[in-house]
């Protein structure tokens, strides 16, 4: 853990099995309703073999705090900039979804001595969206209002409608009787608030972009809108829901590995 301005910053690191091997450190970023065990515990072995793999828990999610200010995603960029920099792995791959997608972004483009390649999994560039907004602030209304329907409302955008019906009514419920991760809502405002296009033309790093077919969370057309203002950027879709490393853990690894495996000089 290592603290800063207002806020402790903690993560953990599985190191490379071999090491000798020279790979650039892998970092993931969650999403909003997540913490990095959640989201990425279960693909980390995928990676670790041959690299150091670094999860951070940032706003507030695991052991991290908030800025006793308002939140923003230069305070959340800034904690994964201090992670890095602690870890003594520079440069890294960084590798973002959802929210960490964006947050990635951020980190690449003000702090781009730290990053090798960069993959962004669902971002968005702007909140401005209609349906962004209907979605995101009904989603807020829930959680201040009836906890468990925000749970379950955002079960329902976090996998495609196959995954969830998958899963069985009891599993269902299970998962909708858990509290959310601790402070969600000042990460669901935020999400209402969203703009990078600005950090978005500053990226000179290879970027993957991967866009979701079946997600209703953050749908592709908005994935897409990201992919245009990035020099250096290819362009994927995967058949999944918004919660990919969930839903598709072993596509979206190879994906992801196969973009990362061609070591590329540091820019």
């Amino acid at each position: 853990m290592i603290q800063l301005k207002n806020a402790f910053v903690s993560y953990r690191a599985e190191f490379a099995e071999d090491p000798q091997c020279n790979k650039y450190p892998v970092v993931f970023l969650h999403g909003t309703n997540s913490s990095g065990s959640s989201s990425f515990g279960k693909i980390t072995r995928t990676f670790s073999a041959d690299r150091t793999v670094i999860i951070p828990d940032y706003a507030g999610c695991g052991n991290s705090g908030l800025p006793l200010e308002t939140l923003t995603i230069e305070h959340l960029a800034e904690q994964i900039a201090a992670v890095i920099e602690n870890s003594s792995c520079i440069p890294v791959d960084l590798v973002g979804v959802s929210l960490g997608a964006v947050v990635a972004a951020v980190v690449a483009a003000k702090y781009p001595n730290l990053i090798n390649k960069l993959v962004l999994t669902a971002p968005w560039a702007t909140s401005d969206d209609p349906r962004h907004q209907l979605m995101f602030s009904t989603w807020l209304h829930l959680e201040r209002n009836d906890k468990t329907s925000a749970m379950a409302f955002g079960l329902s955008h976090a996998l495609s409608p196959e995954f969830i019906s998958s899963l069985g009514h009891e599993t269902i419920q299970r998962i909708c009787a858990q509290p959310a991760e601790k402070e969600i809502e000042k990460r669901l405002v935020l999400g209402l608030n969203i703009n990078i296009t600005d950090y978005l033309t500053q990226i000179d790093q290879d970027t993957l972009v991967i866009g979701l077919s079946n997600d209703t969370l953050i749908p592709p057309y908005l994935v897409r809108e990201v992919c245009k203002s990035i020099k250096n950027r290819t362009y994927k879709e995967i058949n999944s829901g918004h919660a990919v490393q969930i839903e598709k853990p072993a596509e979206w690894a190879d994906l992801v590995k196969d973009f990362l495996q061609n070591r590329a000089p540091h820019r």
